[in-house]
């Protein structure tokens, strides 16, 4: 029996959604973002990060499209929600910022960078949870944590999170470790 081209095409397009929730993709090839290198290092030690993390964070999130701004508001190289990123802006007292300035790639770096490390002293230091909290918020992962107590921090995220979440955190591991390989 063969599958009709209705039937083919609900099945390509499960594949490739089953192929970017697992954060195996098509492509292994890494986004360019060496035109940030500077600021990723300079925003990374100012906030204690490991700069391959930054620039697979970047590297996920945007592709290194300062401009890019997704479907649900996120603007820049670090994909910011405008509320993230102002509430970052005030524990940081930037009294200059501006919505306007989060395409800037040293302002949206600088918030990025210190919403992760934010991110990963909320969650000691676990980088699958912390992950996850920059990608659905903290509400989110302490509820998952408190329905799998039992499991280590990137089983809870395959298990329990969101499709785009479990995702986002294989991707952002992924790139890490192929950055430093580089």
């Amino acid at each position: 029996m063969t599958a009709s081209r209705p039937q083919a095409a609900v099945l390509l397009i499960c594949l490739f959604i089953a192929g970017f929730v697992l954060g195996v993709g098509f492509s292994r090839r890494m986004p360019d973002v060496s035109a940030y290198d500077a600021l990723i290092e300079e925003h990374a030690a100012a906030f204690d990060l490991d700069p391959n993390l930054l620039r697979a964070l970047v590297a996920t999130e945007s592709g290194g499209d300062p401009e890019a701004i997704s479907s649900a508001g996120a603007v820049g190289l670090c994909q910011l929600m405008p509320a993230t990123a102002a509430e970052q802006a005030t524990r940081l007292r930037m009294t200059d910022y501006t919505r306007e300035r989060l395409t800037d790639p040293a302002v949206n770096l600088k918030l990025g960078a210190s919403y992760l490390a934010r991110q990963l002293r909320s969650f000691k230091g676990d980088l699958p949870f912390a992950l996850g909290a920059y990608n659905a918020g903290g509400t989110n992962v302490r509820r998952w944590r408190r329905r799998a107590p039992h499991l280590r921090s990137r089983d809870v995220i395959r298990l329990e999170g969101f499709a785009e979440t479990r995702g986002f955190v294989a991707r952002v591991l992924t790139l890490r470790r192929q950055y430093a390989n580089t």
